[in-house]
């Protein structure tokens, strides 16, 4: 059974988003060692800039947004501080997460063919693949293959509405929110690519073709397809 988006304040019944108003005061974000990490979700929360709230039941935990519509740039605030996150590189593209107003990286990701390796700064390397060919989860292990994140992405219709997160307990808090935050940022980007293939398919339905049929992960040079919003 598919996973359902659960509702949350800034959300109407059903997960549609209500976007905040201009002005609006900052929510108040919770360690992640501080919460429940067996109820970690993404909600979308906003359209227009696009963004995304990590929480565990009612507390947030972090936020994810992103600078403009057509881009890679986007922000992520939580108790640990603002990082940023970039797509860098054509024929190599580089995922990258930094410190705002920094150059030393926190962590980057680089995508390959069969899985996408994930390496955090003074911490582990991790290998993150879906999590099976009929699945679109997506699963980090280690080098061993312990698996040490689970992520679900749920869709509303074509549009990317949430992520049910599944974290290791005995992953250090610091390091497990760069893997929670560099994945999902990942996903989104892997979603950017897919509609916009979708919104240049002749058709849908069982005959469009695999790639419009299913998501695929971003592979392919950074900003060939990125344009279109999630």
């Amino acid at each position: 059974m598919p996973a359902t988006v659960p509702t949350a304040p800034g959300q109407n019944a059903g997960g549609a988003v209500k976007n905040a108003p201009p002005g609006a005061a900052a929510m108040a974000l919770a360690p992640l060692a501080s919460v429940d990490r067996s109820a970690l979700r993404w909600l979308r929360s906003s359209d227009e800039p696009l963004a995304f709230t990590l929480s565990s039941g009612p507390t947030a935990v972090a936020t994810l947004r992103w600078a403009v519509r057509r881009g890679s740039l986007a922000i992520a605030e939580s108790a640990q501080g603002t990082w940023t996150f970039k797509r860098t590189g054509f024929l190599s593209p580089r995922l990258t997460v930094r410190p705002k107003d920094a150059t030393a990286e926190l962590a980057h990701l680089t995508p390959h063919l069969r899985h996408h390796l994930l390496e955090v700064t003074g911490g582990g390397s991790y290998r993150l693949r879906r999590a099976g060919l009929l699945l679109p989860a997506w699963s980090l292990t280690t080098g061993p293959g312990r698996e040490v994140l689970h992520v679900e992405p749920v869709p509303e219709g074509r549009k990317l509405a949430a992520g049910a997160v599944l974290v290791e307990t005995d992953v250090d808090a610091a390091e497990a929110l760069v893997l929670v935050l560099l994945t999902w940022y990942f996903i989104v980007l892997a979603w950017f690519e897919d509609e916009a293939v979708e919104a240049l398919a002749p058709f849908e339905g069982p005959d469009a073709p695999e790639s419009v049929a299913r998501r695929s992960p971003p592979v392919t040079p950074a900003g060939s397809t990125g344009s279109t919003a999630p």
